[in-house]
């Protein structure tokens, strides 16, 4: 089952933030690698799928910066997704972010950004 019913180009930028998210403490974890594949399998890719997502993410970061990458996602899913669809990114991304323990101040800040963009009443 694919999880939102997104499209390729959606999954995409989920999978910018999701990345995003698993490097603002500055690594990613064993546990941050493996719900990247779980979320992955969630929207319905296949391993080598996931595998070049993430590569391509991995890119769009070093070619430009997290920030960039994340306002670029950010603005993009806004632009194409009903509330409900983004309040279940927000879901998953708050689900990275735990998933090492620790939510840091830096993927707190990215969680407020993301309330303040993406509210739910809208």
């Amino acid at each position: 089952m694919k999880l939102l019913h997104l499209g390729p180009d959606e999954i995409y930028h989920v999978f910018c933030l999701a990345l995003c998210m698993a490097y603002l403490d500055g690594r990613v974890s064993d546990e941050e690698g493996e719900i990247l594949t779980r979320i992955g399998f969630g929207l319905g890719l296949s391993p080598e799928d996931i595998s070049a997502l993430g590569e391509n993410a991995k890119g769009a970061i070093l070619e430009t910066s997290p920030a960039d990458v994340i306002a670029f996602s950010i603005a993009t899913l806004k632009a194409r997704l009903d509330p409900e669809q983004l309040e279940g990114i927000k879901q998953i991304l708050r689900f990275v972010a735990a998933s090492d323990e620790s939510m840091d101040s830096s993927e707190m800040e990215l969680m407020d950004i993301l309330e303040e963009m993406w509210p739910k009443d809208v």
